[in-house]
């Protein structure tokens, strides 16, 4: 049990270790700013929200919070601290996954689902961006109370440990209600229901407790819930599970081959296990079910298949897809050993590769936001044309405005508001350029760093004081663009107009 369980851990670690080395990025800076503020125990409990600032999300994540304020505490903004500490939490989730593979099939396969689970390129995004341990957090507590759902121990003591297990992930990230419910998917016995019961009346608490919080239910205001949306999200994240992170699908097509391929060779063994009439089909489709249940609170909130923007959704889903692949195994032998070493080198290769972007992401966000300050006008507005959203799969600017750094660092002496979101894919200048249309502004600029537009939401219902749409003419794959008009609408008489070219700010028209 040792051996294999250190050779799990060392797999989870290598796949995602180069992201140690990278810097907080987009988000992080706004846990930093509520961890500085953090007043003890009771006021995490009392006055935590977790989101950022306007209709971007407002969350209730004590659990989350106390994680990152006891490595804050101990080690203060270490980002080296911060991405052990994530690197710590997901070897954790590995192990629990091939601890409750192994509930259901032979350890051998449970181990390869649980490897294939610690290299899956999708989990990217929850452990090598640091605002991403929350998912880290609340995963790993939740399958600790599914593996006490699952485990031969008195009943007293199991649903003691649910409660506080179902409790604390719930706490951590709002995923996690759908315990009870994937509870179901893997009790033993009829008499052990009271077991999902019991984590339905946690969860009824703590929804209670959340909702006094922040006077509300809280959660992505800007992204509405309706049928096209959840269709659309749904497909999002199934083609995201089957496509690697680091190519833009969306203009590289034949990518959709990958997951059409995978499905078809998983149909393929659900039939053969049903002409065999084989006990593992049941667990194949438990797995399917897992990650349906899994996506029903985030249906509003597709993938972004050109950037992996929330990719990090997929964690917790990802897991009943290890206990699919687990059921769909044939018996272990030489040929299929070495199939299977091939695919998990693969993916260890996908997921080291988009490990390095964040480190990227981290340089760009360092070094334009000092360049931003020194443009900016005191007591104005700088408003940005373009920004880098992200560097490949990594974040870099995800907001509206580079309120949550420059807030963080202090700079409050003027205001910024970002207009096209730019994808780089490679850091060269004098890739986008500006002109002056009337009271617009026509953006060109080339696939080393293509525009970025919602698929499913609108691109102006998205911004605060620029909003922005695409222009026609040229090459238009959905989610990117060579050419946007951006509106700017600033709140302050003082205004410097600049754009991101691809490599730094330039001065705009």
């Amino acid at each position: 049990m040792l051996a294999p369980a250190l050779a799990l851990v060392v797999l989870a670690w290598l796949a995602f270790l180069p992201a140690v080395w990278s810097g907080f990025v987009s988000d992080d800076f706004l846990l930093l700013h509520n961890l500085h503020r953090a007043g003890g125990l009771g006021w995490v409990f009392s006055h935590n929200d977790a989101g950022e600032a306007g209709a971007a999300g407002h969350f209730y994540r004590p659990v989350w919070t106390l994680w990152n304020l006891g490595l804050f505490k101990a080690f203060g903004a270490s980002t080296t601290a911060f991405h052990l500490g994530s690197l710590v939490l997901y070897a954790l989730v590995t192990l629990e996954v091939w601890l409750l593979a192994a509930s259901f099939v032979d350890r051998s396969r449970a181990w390869i689902a649980a490897a294939a689970f610690a290299v899956y390129p999708r989990h990217g995004e929850s452990v090598s961006w640091v605002s991403g341990n929350t998912d880290l957090v609340a995963v790993a507590s939740g399958l600790g109370a599914l593996l006490f759902v699952r485990a031969r121990l008195p009943l007293w003591l199991r649903i003691l440990a649910v409660a506080l297990l179902t409790a604390a992930a719930t706490l951590a990230k709002e995923v996690a209600f759908v315990l009870p419910w994937l509870a179901l998917l893997v009790v033993r016995r009829r008499r052990e229901l009271v077991l999902p019961l019991a984590m339905l009346v946690v969860e009824a608490g703590v929804f209670a407790g959340r909702y006094a919080a922040i006077g509300g239910i809280g959660g992505y205001s800007g992204y509405h819930w309706t049928p096209l949306h959840a269709l659309g999200s749904a497909a999002s994240y199934a083609l995201a599970a089957g496509t690697p992170p680091s190519v833009p699908a969306f203009r590289y097509w034949p990518v959709f081959f990958v997951p059409a391929a995978i499905a078809a060779l998983a149909a393929w063994r659900l039939v053969m296990l049903r002409r065999r009439r084989d006990r593992d089909l049941v667990l194949a489709g438990r797995g399917l079910a897992w990650f349906l249940v899994a996506l029903l609170p985030l249906l509003s909130l597709p993938v972004d298949l050109n950037n992996a923007n929330g990719e990090r959704n997929l964690l917790l889903a990802s897991v009943g897809l290890a206990l699919a692949l687990a059921a769909l195994l044939p018996r272990v032998h030489a040929v299929a050993g070495a199939v299977v070493a091939v695919a998990l080198a693969g993916a260890l290769a996908l997921s080291l590769y988009s490990s390095f972007d964040w480190i990227e992401a981290g340089r760009l966000t360092k070094r334009l936001v000092l360049a931003a300050e020194a443009l900016a006008p005191r007591g104005g507005e700088l408003v940005l044309l373009s920004a880098p959203e992200s560097y490949r799969t990594a974040h870099v600017f995800t907001g509206r405005d580079l309120s949550e750094v420059l807030g963080y660092l202090g700079r409050t002496g003027f205001t910024t508001a970002i207009c096209v979101p730019v994808n780089v894919r490679e850091v060269r200048g004098d890739e986008i350029g500006f002109r002056a249309a009337g009271g617009a502004y026509d953006g060109e600029t080339h696939w080393a760093a293509p525009f970025d537009f919602p698929v499913l939401h609108s691109a102006a219902g998205l911004t605060g004081e620029c909003s922005y749409s695409r222009l026609p003419g040229g090459p238009e794959p959905s989610g990117l663009g060579l050419r946007a008009l951006a509106e700017p609408h600033p709140s302050r008489q003082l205004v410097v107009l600049v754009y991101f070219d691809g490599r730094d700010w330039k001065r705009c028209c």
